[in-house]
């Protein structure tokens, strides 16, 4: 037996574990996840949303990791959906170490639109001014980091099995997102009958507020809303008039203030990322992948000499 392999389920009171984590990646639909699995009557989900538990704040220990947890006794599956887990080597051997049975969930999309998205994020988020993405780029190595999506999500496999892991792609999920949730439910063990309108809601769409305050009063309604069980009627209340003319009327398009990836670029992350993507692919026991990163990737390789 491993060393600390003896110290498993050392933490104490197993309703009050985590039995299931999302890995991210970051900009690949976590949220989607953490609204599908939060919706169900059978799942549960951390407060807040991001622990970060097995990346950043490890040092605090298991029982302040479980107390994001406390509320949720009654639920069979528990979720943290933590995207910073995905990509940090740390985090597949702590969550091991403190739960060899946890089922792990991971969302991916074609990693140079990823790395666009992740810019634009860090502009939503006011952590950078509104500048090119090249400019991102070449200022935030993590927009390639978190792309390298074989090399992270073997240390995952590899540590938990593949029979542990569910990966989902966010293009396949968003082109039926009904089947995906169902595939998600029986992963996670619960009922896969449960439809939501959940599934087909768009999420973390890329803009910035006109008015930050009348967003935050706004948010602070929703969230009231979900704490209380009533996501499936805030889903309603938002495509209904007038708050989707409202939500309509403050919202502003960040790629209004961001330009557009140069053609040069995005051919040059394509070449980047090849490798990773024609690994992932094998990982995955799949033909290919809905991306045009894999398009290129595979015309690349058809265009390479055969060393004779």
């Amino acid at each position: 037996m491993h060393a600390l392999q003896a110290f498993s389920g050392f933490s104490g009171d197993n309703d009050m574990k985590p039995t299931v984590i999302g890995i991210g990646a970051q900009k690949c639909a976590s949220s989607w996840v953490h609204s599908v699995l939060g919706v169900h009557p059978q799942v549960g989900v951390s407060d807040p949303k991001e622990v970060d538990f097995f990346s950043y704040y490890f040092d605090r220990g298991y029982q302040w990791y479980e107390r994001h947890f406390s509320h949720l006794s009654d639920c069979p599956a528990r979720v943290d959906t933590s995207p910073s887990y995905f990509y940090d080597p740390r985090a597949p051997k702590r969550a091991w170490r403190y739960d060899q049975d946890l089922k792990v969930i991971a969302l991916l999309r074609d990693p140079v639109e990823r790395a666009y998205s992740n810019h634009l994020h860090e502009v939503i988020k006011g952590h950078i001014e509104p500048v090119s993405f090249e400019e991102g780029l070449r200022n935030n190595p993590t927009y390639l980091e978190q792309g390298r999506y074989h090399t992270h999500l073997r240390r995952w496999i590899d540590t938990f099995g593949p029979e542990q892991v569910l990966v989902l792609l966010a293009e396949e999920v968003f082109a039926d997102p009904v089947r995906s949730a169902a595939r998600l439910y029986e992963f996670v063990g619960v009922n896969t009958s449960f439809v939501s309108a959940v599934a087909s809601e768009r999420r973390n769409v890329s803009d910035v507020a006109r008015s930050p305050g009348l967003r935050r009063a706004l948010r602070s309604g929703g969230d009231f809303m979900r704490r209380v069980g009533l996501e499936e009627q805030l889903v309603r209340l938002k495509s209904a008039s007038p708050v989707a003319g409202l939500l309509k009327i403050n919202s502003s398009d960040i790629r209004s203030q961001v330009a557009p990836m140069k053609e040069v670029t995005r051919l040059r992350l394509a070449e980047y990322f090849a490798p990773e993507v024609l690994d992932l692919a094998d990982l995955l026991g799949r033909r290919s992948l809905p991306w045009p990163t894999w398009e290129s990737a595979v015309s690349e390789l058809a265009q390479t000499p055969v060393a004779s």
